[in-house]
Order: structure tokens, then sequence, then C-alpha cells
């Protein structure tokens, strides 16, 4: 039987695989009918979120797993950092937010989620480290940048030092 969890798995490597996220791609992704997908995700808009939700519930687990389930906000977004310059990054985490009709939706979806993990930044140097972490993410997601392992654990050494120099940089 297909959960839907298979069936975002299988939407995921849609993306992956550089094709358009679609119910027919998933549906021959995950091997059944497109009513068996409709079933499960009656569009392509509750389908999309869905994605994005399973997405975020993947990264997040990374990021845990990174920082500890009792890390500080600090700790995850150095986590968050670490995840984007030495975690595997694939061009589907970015197309997700791509789609020219749900990107708002999506965008803010994500944004609302990304701050629960690490509340408000309210602070320069905060914003510093999330801006590093959104570049290498955005960087490694489309290749722009080829970066050795030992410059990305340079930059996480970086980040990691901005977070605990804080203010008095």
């Amino acid at each position: 039987m297909t959960t839907k969890p298979m069936l975002l798995d299988a939407a995921l490597a849609v993306l992956r695989a550089d094709e358009i996220l679609t119910i027919d791609a998933v549906a021959r992704e995950a091997g059944m009918t497109k009513p068996g997908v409709v079933h499960h995700f009656a569009t392509k808009e509750v389908l999309t979120l869905a994605v994005l939700e399973h997405q975020l519930d993947l990264w997040e687990a990374e990021i845990l797993a990174r920082a500890g389930a009792d890390a500080s906000a600090e700790d995850r977004l150095l986590a968050y950092v670490e995840h984007t310059l030495l975690g595997d990054m694939d061009t589907s985490d970015l197309v997700l937010l791509a789609d020219p009709k749900l990107r708002h939706k999506l965008s803010e979806r994500w944004a609302d989620r990304v701050k629960t993990w690490f509340g408000h930044l309210d602070e320069p140097h905060l914003t510093a480290v999330r801006l590093i972490a959104d570049g290498a993410w955005i960087n490694r997601c489309l290749g722009l940048l080829d970066l050795d392992e030992e410059i990305r654990s340079g930059t996480v050494a970086l980040a990691s030092e901005v977070l605990q120099k804080g203010t008095s940089l």
C-alpha cells in the first residue's frame, strides 16, 4: 500500500530529476495511477504544500540531529549553516519554492517554519550567520561556486566564531 510519505518521497525524486512537479509525474515515480495520487493529494497545490512540509521536516530532523534536541536557537542556526555547507544539497530544495502560482504561499510557509527554528534574528551577527547559510543553500543548489570541503568547513568555523563573539565583533 502506498502511503503519503512514500508519495512525498516520490515527489522529491521527481524534483531531483529536474522534472516539473505534477501529479502525473509523482504517479509515474511512485508506480501508481494518477487517481491513486489524487486520493491522497486532491490538487497540485495540496501536493506541493505537502512536499514543502515534508522537505522542511527532513531539514528540521537534520538540524536537530546536528544541534541536539535541547539546542538553543543559536545552536540550531549553526546547525543550519553546517547543513547548508556540509550536508547534501540539490536543486529540489530550491526548485520547490519556484512555482510561479504558489511562490508567495510557499515562501511564506518556509519563512514561518524557519522562524520557529531560529526565532527572530534581531541582532546583526545572527542575521549575518543566517545569510551565510541561506547563501550557501542557494549556491549549492544552483552549483554557482564549486567550493571544496576545506573552504566549506572553514566557512562553518567562521560562522561559529561570529555566533560566539556576537555583537563584540
